[in-house]
């Protein structure tokens, strides 16, 4: 689970945290959810392997707004040969009321950007904690 507090220049406004911040914090989540498991983005670009996002998903169901702590727990819900799935659940920490949820693809492709299958030892890697 990764935690942030909503500062001023995530809101707009009105003091609510902006819509497109939420797939910055899915961002960080998934990243901390790699990095947790061993699994360094820039180890495997040296390798000339690259995971990119093919889509995302959000749906917001509450808002945050400025100061709110909030926190996102990452999942990985389905792996296929050629892709996974990040899931996240964004809730404020002091209720635990949920604020967004929200998926998003990961594909995998060569430094030419030609798709390619995900390696055996990042699929399991995905699994393991730390």
């Amino acid at each position: 689970m990764w935690e942030t507090r909503v500062y001023y220049g995530d809101t707009d406004a009105g003091g609510v945290m902006y819509y497109a911040n939420y797939l910055k914090y899915f961002e960080k989540s998934w990243f901390e959810y790699l990095a947790a498991r061993g699994l360094s983005l820039a180890d495997w670009e040296k390798k000339g392997i690259y995971f990119i996002i093919k889509r995302v998903e959000v749906e917001y169901c509450s808002p945050a707004t400025y100061g709110d702590i909030i926190q996102v727990e990452t999942t990985v819900p389905r792996v296929t040969g050629a892709a996974f799935t990040f899931h996240h659940r964004v809730t404020l920490k002091e209720t635990g009321r949920l604020l967004a949820e929200g998926e998003n693809q990961m594909v995998c492709i060569t430094k030419e950007a030609k798709p390619r299958r995900l390696p055996k030892e990042f699929v399991k890697g995905l699994r393991e904690v730390g």
